[in-house]
C-alpha cells in the first residue's frame, strides 16, 4: 500500500507512505512544517530577536554581520561544517539570516528555514511500528528535517508525560543545552497531535542523525536534524530520543537510563529499546525531571 503525499503538499518534495506489511496507515495528525504554539504558549516565540545583516546578495565573512557576529555554519552545499574538526567537542551555535536581513532566500546561510529539500519516505516495520527513509543517498552534515511540533512549556511537558503509556507512543521530545555559565536551556516540543514527517523517525543507541538547534527568528530553537554520517538509500533514519546536545556521534548517551526509580514511582515501566544497535542501553531514553513535581 502507498498513499498520497502525508505533506498534504506542504513541504517541496512529497513524502509518500508505504505499508508493505498489513493494511494499517498511520493515525492522524496535524501536519505543520515547523513548530507551532501549545498551550499558554504566545506566537510570540517567533519574534525576531538580533538583527538582521544588510547584505543584499548571498552573505560573505567579510561583510555580513550575521556571520561576522555568530561565525559560520554551513559550507557552500548547505552541509554542517562546524561539527567535524572535534567530533566530541562542544558545538557553537547555529545562527542562520533572519526575516530582517536584506541577503535573498538562496542565501547560503538559510538551510533550515527552508524546509525538507530529500526525497523521505514513511514505512511500517516489523517491530518498531512506523519510521522514515531517504529515497536518495544522504551525505554526512547535510540537513535532513526539522522535529517540528508543539512548542510546550515544561508544566505541559510534565502533564503530557505524565499521561504517556505503550500504546499512545511517545513523541516529546526535550532538547537541553548546556551554556558557558552552566546553566540548561530546555526546549520542549511535542509531535504527538501536530508534527511532520520527523515524528515518525525511530530512537537509536547509535543513530545516524543528529540534533542540532538552529536559531532564525527565535530565541527559541529549531530542532534540526543532520546527517552524522553518509546514510544510504532505503536506511532507516534514526536520532537520541534523549535530547542530548554535548554528545556528537559517539555511540554513548550520558545518563539514559538514570532515573527509573522516578518513573517506577509514577506506576510505569521504561520502554524497551528496539533500536538493535551493539551499544543499546535497552530502554528508551526519558527526561526524570518530567515526572516529579
Amino acid at each position: 500500500m502507498i498513499s498520497e503525499d502525508i505533506s498534504n503538499g506542504q513541504e517541496r518534495v512529497m513524502v509518500p507512505v508505504v505499508n508493505e506489511l498489513d493494511g494499517e496507515s498511520p493515525t492522524p495528525f496535524g501536519y505543520t512544517r515547523e513548530c507551532i504554539a501549545g498551550p499558554n504558549v504566545s506566537d510570540s516565540f517567533k519574534s525576531s530577536f538580533y538583527p538582521g545583516c544588510e547584505c543584499r546578495h548571498h552573505c560573505a565573512m567579510d561583510s555580513c554581520s550575521c556571520l561576522q557576529s555568530f561565525g559560520p555554519s554551513y559550507d557552500g552545499k548547505g552541509h554542517l561544517h562546524i561539527l567535524g574538526q572535534q567530533p566530541t567537542a562542544f558545538c557553537q551555535p547555529v545562527f542562520e539570516c533572519n526575516s530582517c536581513c536584506g541577503c535573498p532566500e538562496s542565501c547560503p546561510n538559510r538551510v533550515v528555514q527552508k524546509g525538507q529539500h530529500l526525497k523521505l519516505q514513511v514505512f511500517k516495520t516489523e517491530c518498531k511500528g512506523w519510521a522514515l527513509r531517504p529515497l536518495e543517498i544522504v551525505k554526512k552534515f547535510a540537513f535532513v528535517a526539522e522535529y517540528a511540533g508543539e512548542l510546550i512549556s515544561v508544566q505541559e511537558a510534565k502533564q503530557r508525560a505524565l499521561q504517556l503509556t505503550h500504546e499512545t507512543g511517545n513523541y516529546l521530545i526535550v532538547l537541553r543545552e548546556h551554556s558557558s555559565n552552566n546553566q540548561i536551556l530546555r526546549t520542549h516540543v511535542d509531535a504527538h497531535f501536530h508534527g511532520n514527517a520527523s515524528r515518525f523517525i525511530n530512537h537509536s543507541c547509535n543513530p545516524n542523525l543528529v540534533m542540532v538547534p538552529v536559531r532564525v527568528d527565535s530565541i527559541v530553537p529549531r530542532l534540526a536534524l543532520f546527517a552524522a554520517r553518509d546514510i544510504s538509500v532505503g536506511e532507516e533514519l534514526s536520532f537520541d530520543y534523549s535530547g542530548q546536545f554535548s554528545i556528537w556521534s559517539t555511540g554513548k548517551s550520558p545518563n539514559k537510563c538514570n532515573g527509573m526509580e522516578v518513573l517506577r514511582s509514577c506506576g510505569t515501566e521504561p520502554k524497551r529499546c528496539s533500536c538493535g544497535s551493539w551499544n543499546c542501553s535497552g530502554f528508551l531514553p526519558f527526561d526524570p525531571s518530567l515526572y516529579v513535581s
